[in-house]
C-alpha cells in the first residue's frame, strides 16, 4: 500500500509577547476597580456594623443565664483523689483536706506558731470533733483548723457495704452544718471549695508522717509567712570546712558550721542492733559542747537523730546526699529546732544524684572532712564499739 504524504501544517503566526503585554496594560488595573467598589460599599458595611451593635453581645446573654446559680465562681471538680483499685470495705486510714473558697482566711490567724480561732473557726473545730459522734463508722485522730483550710486523719471502719458513700455523707454533713453557721454569722451562702482532697495512708510511717504534718502545720505557717528568714535558702555557703571548689546550700542556723564550733560526725553501721549505747554517748557529747553531724540514714543514726531532736540543748547538722532544691521544704520534725536556731540542713551541688551505695560512701567521706576541718572528731560505730576516723587522703 503506497504511503500517503504527511500533511504539513504551517504554524499560525503569533504576535510578539511584548505587544500582548502592552495590550493588557491598556485595560484599567483591577486594584483601581476594587478600590472604587470598596468606596461604594463602605457606607453599607458601616450601617451593618451599627445594626449588629444594637443587639446585646453574646457574652452578656450567657452571664445573664448564669446569674441565678450561686456556684458560678467555683471550679468544677469532676474527679477526686479516691484510690482506684483499693477495696475500701477492708477499712481505710485517710488524710483529709478541705479548703475555703477562694482560700479566704475565715477561721482565724496564726500568731506565735498557734492558731487564734475566730467564732466561726471554733464552730468548725467543734464540727470536726463531732464527726465520729454522728458517724460511728469513722474514727477521728489528729486534726487542725488553719485560717483557710482544715486537715484531719480519720479511719474508715471495715465491713461497710458502701464505704465511699459513708465517707462522702460525713463530709457533706460537716460542710453543710458549718456553712449554715457561716450564713448566720457572716451572711455567707458558701464557704467551702467543691469536694475534698483525701490521701490513702497505706503504711504506719505514712500515718506518722501525716500526723506530724498536722501537728506542725501552724508552726510551718508561722515560719513561711510570719518569719520567712528561718526557712531562707542560703547559697552559696562559704566556710573553711568546705572545699572551695564545691557549691553548698543550707537552711537553718549557719553558725553551727563555723570552724570555731566543735563538730562530731557520726556514722553507725547497720549491723549495730543496740542503739541505746550510741544514743547515750552522743548525748554525752552534746553535754560536752559538740554539734552532731550526720546523714542520719541508718537505723542507729535515726535513733540518735530522734533523741537529739527531743533534747532542747542538742545541736545537729543534717547533711543531705543531694543538692537542696530551691523549692525544698524541710521535714516537719525539723521546723521547731530550726526556729530554736539549733538545726542546720546542708547539701552539696546543683544537680540531683541518684542515691546509691557510691553516693552514700561519698557522703560518709564528706562528713569526716567537715568534722576534722576545725575543732571536731569523727566516729564510726561498729558492732564492737566506736572507732575514730581520720579524713580520707
Amino acid at each position: 500500500m503506497p504511503q500517503q504524504p504527511q500533511r504539513q501544517v504551517e504554524p499560525r503566526p503569533q504576535p510578539p509577547r511584548q505587544a500582548l503585554s502592552l495590550e493588557k496594560q491598556a485595560y484599567p488595573p483591577r486594584q483601581a476597580l476594587s478600590l472604587e467598589k470598596q468606596a461604594q460599599r463602605q457606607p453599607q458595611r458601616q450601617a451593618l456594623s451599627l445594626e449588629k451593635q444594637a443587639y446585646p453581645p453574646r457574652q452578656t446573654l450567657s452571664l445573664e443565664k448564669q446569674a441565678p446559680s450561686c456556684f458560678t465562681t467555683k471550679p468544677r471538680v469532676k474527679y477526686y483523689r479516691r484510690f482506684h483499685g483499693y477495696d475500701y470495705s477492708r477499712g481505710a486510714s485517710l488524710f483529709i483536706t478541705i479548703s475555703t473558697e477562694p482560700r479566704l482566711a475565715l477561721f482565724g490567724r496564726v500568731k506565735n506558731a498557734a492558731v487564734e480561732l475566730t467564732l466561726l473557726g471554733k464552730a468548725v473545730a467543734e464540727a470536726i470533733t463531732a464527726i465520729p459522734r454522728f458517724n460511728p463508722a469513722i474514727a477521728l485522730f489528729e486534726w487542725v483548723v488553719m485560717p483557710d483550710h482544715v486537715h484531719f486523719n480519720i479511719n474508715l471502719a471495715a465491713g461497710l457495704d458502701e464505704p465511699l458513700k459513708t465517707l462522702g455523707a460525713a463530709i457533706r454533713k460537716f460542710k453543710t452544718y458549718t456553712t449554715t453557721i457561716a450564713r448566720k454569722m457572716l451572711g455567707l451562702n458558701s464557704i467551702w471549695q467543691q469536694g475534698y482532697h483525701d490521701y490513702l495512708l497505706l503504711s504506719e510511717s505514712f500515718i506518722a508522717s501525716t500526723g506530724r504534718y498536722i501537728r506542725y502545720n501552724p508552726l510551718k505557717h508561722e515560719l513561711r509567712y510570719n518569719q520567712p528568714e528561718f526557712l531562707h535558702l542560703h547559697e552559696p555557703v562559704v566556710s573553711s570546712r568546705f572545699d572551695p571548689c564545691d557549691y553548698w546550700k543550707a537552711i537553718g542556723e549557719l553558725s553551727l558550721i563555723d570552724e570555731s564550733n566543735k563538730v562530731l560526725s557520726l556514722r553507725v553501721s547497720r549491723k549495730v542492733t543496740d542503739h541505746s549505747r550510741v544514743v547515750k554517748r552522743m548525748l554525752d557529747a552534746v553535754n560536752a559542747g559538740y554539734t552532731i553531724l550526720s546523714g542520719f540514714i541508718s537505723p542507729g543514726e535515726v535513733a540518735v537523730r530522734n533523741a537529739l531532736l527531743a533534747t532542747p540543748e542538742a545541736r545537729l547538722i543534717h547533711i543531705l546526699p543531694n543538692q537542696i532544691a530551691h523549692d525544698h521544704k524541710p521535714d516537719s520534725r525539723f521546723l521547731e529546732p530550726i526556729r530554736e536556731r539549733r538545726f542546720l540542713e546542708i547539701g552539696r551541688g546543683n544537680e540531683e544524684v541518684e542515691f546509691a551505695r557510691t553516693a552514700c560512701l561519698d557522703l560518709n567521706d564528706e562528713i569526716v572532712k567537715i568534722a576534722n576541718a576545725g575543732e571536731g572528731l569523727s566516729i564510726y560505730w561498729l558492732p564492737d564499739g566506736p572507732h575514730r576516723l581520720s579524713p580520707p587522703a
